[in-house]
C-alpha cells in the first residue's frame, strides 16, 4: 500500500496579502472583514519570515530578550510601542471534492503568535511557535471566495517562553493547509511498538479514539505489512501482510495488542519500518477512512546507570540542529531536510537534539526513515529571565499562571510526535533553570510515554529538583570534568547535551571527549553544538551577498557573530571543522599493522557486508602496492584481514592506509565513497655513514648596507643593519614581496572566536607587538668555506629574545636555525616560527603532511597523511569572521611556487607546521567581515614549529588545553632547510 498525501487536503501556501504595522495598535481596524478591500497591500510568501522579506530587521540575541534596553518591559508583560504585527489575508475556495465534509484548518508553525478569522468571524489564538495550530472551520466556509485573515506578532506572552539563543524573526514559517475529515474519523491513533526482554520479539499495542457518530454496523480493520529499510523508497509496491484483525466499532476508542515472533527491530543503523494500515468501514463494506502508519519495533531502556538501546548500550554521536538556511531562516523547506538527513548519515551522525523545539514533522518521517535517534525537545527556553542570576522572575519557575502553558507544550509536542520510532527520549525544554512546573512537565512524559526517558540539563545548578530528569545532562563540561562524575559512582547515564563549542574556528580536543566513550560505558556521547552556522544573506557595500552574523541588520541588542557554531555554513558549504568530527564519528576503527588490517566494528546492529577494505602502503607520498579485500565482521566485534604490509630495506618514511569502501550505493551515499580509514606511520633508517653534500665554493658579495649571496641563477640579499632578508631572486622571480613583509619571526595568528572568548589577544599582546616589531640586537654576516653565515638577534620585549640563524650554500639552500629563550613570567605564545610574505604569483602549494583539509595539533585525527595541492586563496577557511585558518600539521615538506613551478621548498626531519594564505594575519584579525578584506595581493607563507590549538570546550573563556598550548617560559628550537625549486625546464 502506497503512503501518499491524503486526497482531502488543500494547501494554502504561497502568496498572501499583507500589511507591515510596529504594533497592534496600527493595524487597520476591521482588515479581517469580508468588505475590508486589501487592494494595494504587498504580498507576501507563506511560509517565510517577515523580517527576511524586507519588513523591519531579523535580530540576533543569545540570553537577552530581544527588547532588552530598547523598552522597559514590565516581567512577563510583553513590549507595547515595538511588537511588529504582519496582516495576513488569503482569499480561496474551497475545492468540489472538499465541500459538505468536515474542515480544519492548520497552521503547522507561526512565530510567535497570531489570532485569525476567517470570513470575518472570529477563529482563534495561538502562541506556541512550533507546534500545530488547528481549528475546525466547517461551520465558517462559505461557497466562492472566502477571506481568511490572521493577525500575527513579533512578541507575545510566549515570546518569555522563547528565549532560545537564535534570530528573532516572526510571521507565518510553516505550511498552512485546510483538510477535511469524514463523519466518523479516526482522531488520535497511538501505537506502542516494544520489544519483549529477549529483544526478538515485537509487542504492539494499538490505541484509536474516535470522532464523530459511530453508523451501526460499522467495523475496524487493522493489517500490520512486512517491512523494510525504506529511506527513500517511501512505498512503491505492496508488502506482505503479516498480520491482520477487525473488530466492531461500538464506541469512541478501541485497542488491541499483537505479538509478532523473530521481529526486525528498528535501529539507526537498521531503521526497519513495518507499515501498520487501518480501515474504517461502514456496514456495507465501504471505507470511510484509511490511516496508515510507519511503525518501529524498539525498547529504550536505563539499567545500572548505562543508557541501552534493543539492549545493546547506545553511544550518541549527536549534534544539536536548529532549522535553518541562509536564505529562508527557520522557514526551511523538504529539500533542506532531506540534504540535511543524507549529510548527517554519510558523515556518521546517528543523533539530534531538536534544539530548542520541535521541528517539522517531515524532519522526524526522515529521521525514521533514513535511522537517526532523535531528543525531542519541548519549545521552551527562559535564559533571559535566570542568566543575571536574578531569579524573581525566573520561569517557568513555581508560578502556577505558567503551568498550563508549558504542560500544554509539552502535550503538544508529545501528541503529535509519539509515534515516531527515531524518538528516544523527551526533552523538558533548554536553559530553563529548575522548578516545580518543569517536574511536572517531566512527570507528565513519564505518565503518558512510558517507553522513553526524559532530559532536562539546567538542574544540574539546582539539585533539589534532580528528578526531572533521566540523566545526568551537562552543557559544556570539559573532559576532565565528565571523567570526574563518571569515575565515582554514577547515578545516571552522563550526556552532554551541548559540547564541543564549534563557533568559527574550534572543534579542537574533541578526540578527549570520544575516549570517554571506550572508558565508560555510563557515558552516553553528546551533541555538538551546532549543526548550521545561523548566517543570513545580506548585501555587502561592494555589491555582493555574503553571509551575515547579528548585528549586520543593525540589530540592537545583538550578540553579533555568536550566532554562527556551525560544522556548516549557512549555505550548506562544509566547514573544515567536519573532518575531524567525521572521523572521531566513525562506525569502524582501522588499524593497519605489518602483517594485515585489525578492524573494530562501534555498530551495535549492523554487519560490515555493504564495505569492502581497500589498503595501500607509501612511501613519502609514492604508492608502492596496494590492493582490496573482502569484509566480514559482526556488530560490535573485530575482525583481522592479512595484508602484506612489510617494508622494503630502502630507508624512508612509509605509511600503511586502510579504508572501508561502500559496495554499492545508497540514498546517501555513493559506491566507491571511503567510509572509514585508519593509518599508521613507520620510519626505517640505515646504518650506513651521512657524508655532507659538497658543494662549489661560495659566492658572496660583503657590501656596506647589504650581504648577498649569489649563485647561478639566484641572488639571496640581506639588509645588514637590519638582518632582513631583502631578496630572494631566482632568475627573474623575485620572492620577497617587500622589505617590512620579509621572512623574519612569527608568534601571532588572527584571533578564533574561542582565542576571542579567552581574551587571547589582551593576554598575549606582547606576541603581536614582538611579531610587528622585534628589535635587532645584534647581525652577524661572514662566509665560511663553502657557506655563508648569518645571525640575528631579536629582543622581543619583556625580556625575551629569539635568534635566527641561517647558513647558505652555492645552490642556495637556507638551513635555519629559530631559537626562542623562554622566560618566566612570559603568557602563552599563539604560535612560533617564521613568516614570509611573497608576491601573489607564487600561490601554488603542494605538501607532503595532515590534510586535505586544515588541521591544528589538537584537530589532527582526521586528517589523511599524504600529498597535496592547493591555492593560497582557496586556503582561507569559511568562517564567518575572517580569523586563523589553513594550518597543516604533520607537513614534512611544502612546496610554494609559481604557474611555471619555480618557488621554494620547505623542509625538515622532524614535522612543522605551515599555512599558506592571501593575508597576514594582521590582516585578517583587522577584518570582521570577508569583505572588507583586500582583493588577494600577495601570498603568506607561515612555517611554524608549533601552534597552539584552536580548542573547543566553549567560546566564552576556554582555550586549547594544556598540553596543546606553547607555553612562554620554555625554550623552542626549529629547523627547516629551504630549497630553490626550479621549473622543469631549469630555466625562468
Amino acid at each position: 500500500m502506497k503512503k501518499r498525501k491524503m486526497k482531502l487536503y488543500f494547501s494554502l501556501n504561497g502568496a498572501w496579502s499583507f500589511f507591515y504595522a510596529p504594533n497592534p495598535d496600527s493595524v487597520p481596524s476591521g482588515f479581517e472583514n469580508p468588505d475590508f478591500s486589501c487592494s494595494g497591500w504587498d504580498t507576501i510568501p507563506v511560509p517565510s519570515h517577515i523580517e527576511l522579506n524586507g519588513y523591519g530587521n531579523p535580530q540576533y540575541t543569545d540570553t537577552d530578550y530581544p527588547w532588552d534596553g530598547t523598552e522597559q518591559v514590565i516581567p512577563h508583560r510583553i513590549p507595547v510601542k515595538h511588537n511588529p504585527t504582519g496582516c495576513y489575508v488569503k482569499m480561496f475556495q474551497i475545492p468540489q471534492y472538499m465541500k459538505g465534509k468536515r474542515l480544519i484548518l492548520q497552521f503547522e508553525g507561526v512565530e510567535t503568535a497570531f489570532h485569525c478569522w476567517l470570513n470575518g468571524t472570529y477563529v482563534g489564538y495561538s502562541e506556541d511557535s512550533y507546534t500545530p495550530a488547528a481549528f475546525d472551520i466547517t461551520e465558517l466556509v462559505k461557497e466562492g471566495e472566502n477571506k481568511l485573515a490572521a493577525e500575527v506578532y513579533r512578541f507575545s506572552t510566549g515570546s518569555w517562553l522563547e528565549d532560545q539563543d537564535f534570530w528573532r524573526m516572526g510571521g507565518i514559517m510553516r505550511d498552512v493547509s485546510i483538510f477535511a475529515l469524514p463523519d466518523l474519523h479516526m482522531k488520535d491513533l497511538d501505537i506502542s511498538a516494544d520489544l519483549d526482554s529477549s529483544y526478538k520479539k515485537g509487542i504492539l499495542d494499538v490505541r484509536c479514539t474516535f470522532t464523530g457518530t459511530i453508523p451501526p454496523g460499522s467495523s475496524l480493520a487493522w493489517k500490520l505489512l512486512d517491512g523494510r529499510i525504506r529511506m527513500e523508497d517511501i512505498a512503491e509496491r505492496e508488502e506482505d501482510i503479516i498480520l491482520s484483525g477487525s473488530m466492531e466499532l461500538n464506541k469512541n476508542n478501541l485497542s488491541f495488542h499483537q505479538e509478532i515472533t523473530d521481529v526486525k527491530a528498528w535501529s539507526a543503523e537498521i531503521p526497519y519500518l513495518y507499515r501498520l494500515v487501518l480501515l474504517l468501514h461502514c456496514k456495507d463494506g465501504q471505507i470511510i477512512e484509511a490511516v496508515s502508519q510507519d511503525i518501529g519495533f524498539r525498547k529504550v531502556e536505563i539499567r545500572n546507570s548505562i543508557l541501552w538501546f534493543n539492549g545493546k548500550r547506545l553511544r550518541l554521536n549527536g549534534v544539536n540542529r536548529h532549522e535553518f538556511s541562509a536564505r529562508k531562516g527557520r522557514a526551511i523547506g523538504k529539500e533542506e531536510m532531506e540534504w540535511d538527513i543524507r549529510f548527517l548519515k554519510r558523515n556518521h551522525f546517528n543523533a539530534v537534539r531538536t534544539s530548542h523545539y520541535p521541528n517539522q514533522s517531515y524532519w522526524y518521517e526522515l529521521c525514521d526513515r533514513f535511522g537517526v535517534y532523535v531528543m525531542d525537545e519541548t519549545n521552551l527556553e527562559t535564559h533571559g529571565t535566570w542568566h543575571t542570576r536574578n531569579y524573581d522572575y525566573t520561569l517557568p519557575g513555581n508560578f502556577p499562571e505558567w503551568r498550563d502553558a508549558v504542560l500544554s507544550r509539552a502535550s503538544a509536542m508529545l501528541e503529535r510526535d509519539k509515534n515516531h520510532p527515531c524518538i528516544f527520549c523527551w526533552s523538558v525544554g533548554n536553559e530553563s533553570w529548575s522548578g516545580q512546573n518543569l517536574f511536572d512537565m517531566s512527570m507528565y512524559f513519564r505518565n503518558r510515554d512510558k517507553s522513553r526517558p526524559v532530559h532536562y540539563e539546567n538542574v544540574c545548578h539546582d539539585r533539589m529538583w534532580g528528578k526531572t530528569t533521566d540523566f545526568e545532562s551537562r552543557m559544556y563540561a570539559t573532559p576532565a570534568e565528565a571523567e570526574s562524575y563518571l569515575k565515582n559512582n554514577p547515578e545516571k547515564p552522563y550526556l552532554l547535551c551541548e559540547y564541543s563549542h564549534a563557533m568559527g574556528n574550534s572543534c579542537g580536543n574533541l578526540h578527549e571527549y570520544t575516549e570517554l566513550l571506550d572508558k565508560y560505558p555510563q557515558y552516553c556521547g553528546g551533541f555538538i553544538w551546532d549543526y548550521i552556522d545561523q548566517s543570513l544573506y545580506k548585501t555587502g557595500p561592494d555589491g555582493k551577498e555574503y553571509l551575515a552574523y547579528g548585528g549586520d541588520f543593525s540589530d540592537r541588542p545583538s550578540n553579533f557573530n555568536f550566532c554562527t557554531n556551525g560544522i556548516l555554513c549557512g549555505d550548506r558549504t562544509i566547514s573544515p571543522k567536519l573532518q575531524e568530527v567525521r572521523y572521531l564519528y566513525q562506525p569502524y576503527r582501522l588499524f593497519p599493522q605489518a602483517d594485515g588490517i585489525r578492524i573494530e566494528s562501534l555498530q551495535l546492529f549492523e554487519d560490515g557486508h555493504r564495505y569492502y577494505v581497500r589498503w595501500r602502503l607509501e612511501k613519502e607520498g609514492d604508492c608502492l602496492k596496494s590492493g582490496s579485500a573482502p569484509l566480514s565482521i559482526k556488530a560490535g566485534e573485530t575482525a583481522f584481514i592479512p595484508v602484506d604490509f612489510s617494508l622494503p630495506d630502502e630507508a624512508g618514511e612509509y605509511v600503511r592506509t586502510a579504508s572501508l569502501i561502500l559496495i554499492s550505493d545508497t540514498p546517501y551515499e555513493r559506491a566507491g565513497e571511503v567510509i572509514c580509514f585508519g593509518q599508521s606511520v613507520e620510519c626505517r633508517t640505515n646504518n650506513s655513514s651521512c657524508h655532507p653534500d659538497i658543494h662549489a665554493t661560495i659566492q658572496t658579495v660583503d657590501g656596506d648596507s647589504n650581504f648577498s649571496v649569489i649563485g647561478t641563477d639566484f641572488r639571496i640579499t640581506f639588509q645588514k643593519n637590519t638582518g632582513k632578508l631583502i631578496s630572494f631572486h631566482i632568475g627573474d622571480l623575485e620572492l620577497v614581496y617587500d622589505p617590512v613583509n620579509t621572512l623574519k619571526p612569527e608568534f601571532w595568528r588572527a584571533p578564533t572566536d574561542n582565542d576571542e572568548g579567552f581574551h587571547m589577544a589582551q593576554k598575549c599582546a606582547v606576541w603581536k607587538t614582538a611579531s610587528l616589531y622585534p628589535e635587532v640586537k645584534q647581525t652577524v654576516f661572514r662566509s665560511e668555506n663553502s657557506t655563508a653565515l648569518i645571525s640575528i638577534l631579536y629582543d622581543l620585549g619583556n625580556g625575551a629574545s629569539c635568534q635566527v640563524d641561517f647558513q647558505i650554500d652555492s645552490l642556495g639552500t637556507m638551513d635555519i636555525h629559530e631559537t626562542y629563550h623562554g622566560l618566566a613570567g612570559l603568557p602563552y605564545l599563539p604560535c612560533f616560527g617564521l613568516s614570509w610574505k611573497f608576491p601573489k604569483v607564487l600561490s601554488r602549494v603542494s605538501w607532503y603532511g595532515k590534510g586535505p583539509e586544515e588541521t591544528y595539533q589538537d584537530r589532527q585525527s582526521g586528517g589523511y597523511l599524504g600529498v597535496y595541492e592547493t591555492t593560497a586563496e582557496h586556503s582561507i577557511s569559511p568562517y564567518v569572521v575572517p580569523q586563523e585558518c589553513g594550518n597543516h600539521t604533520e607537513t614534512r615538506w611544502v612546496e610554494l611556487t609559481d604557474t611555471k613551478g619555480t618557488g621554494i621548498r620547505a623542509e625538515s626531519s622532524v614535522p612543522f607546521e605551515f599555512s599558506v594564505l592571501p593575508y597576514t594575519c594582521h590582516e585578517m584579525e583587522s577584518a570582521r567581515h570577508h569583505y572588507e578584506l583586500p582583493a588577494p595581493y600577495a601570498t603568506v607563507l607561515r612555517l611554524l614549529e608549533a601552534q597552539t590549538g584552536v580548542g573547543g570546550d566553549n567560546s566564552w573563556g576556554a582555550w586549547a588545553h594544556e598540553p596543546y598550548i606553547l607555553k612562554g617560559d620554555e625554550d623552542r628550537i626549529f629547523h627547516l632547510r629551504i630549497k630553490i625549486v626550479r621549473n622543469n625546464n631549469g630555466q625562468q
